[in-house]
């Protein structure tokens, strides 16, 4: 029944992942650690890691934060969204 109900469908590798956002060979959590990690990386920063060098200006996402993915997306959009609330 349920393959009657699809619509659409499509499918990634971690290629396409990786040509899609750039992400390092594709992960979808955040960067290899095979090289420095470009962002915050320590959960006791991790409310640092919605600043950014533009004044008034907030990052959240997966790539805010490592390791990345929807648990530390949520937690940076919170934290972004404080910060915002703040500056009221």
């Amino acid at each position: 029944m349920l393959r009657d109900g699809v619509i659409e469908q499509f499918s990634f590798t971690p290629l396409s992942i990786e040509n899609r956002v750039g992400s390092s060979e594709g992960a979808i959590v955040g960067w290899s650690f095979a090289e420095p990690v470009p962002v915050l990386n320590k959960i006791q920063q991790a409310g640092r890691s919605v600043l950014t060098p533009i004044p008034d200006i907030f990052q959240a996402g997966q790539w805010a934060y490592s390791p990345g993915g929807v648990p530390m997306s949520i937690l940076t959009g919170k934290l972004a969204a404080d910060r915002i609330l703040r500056k009221k």
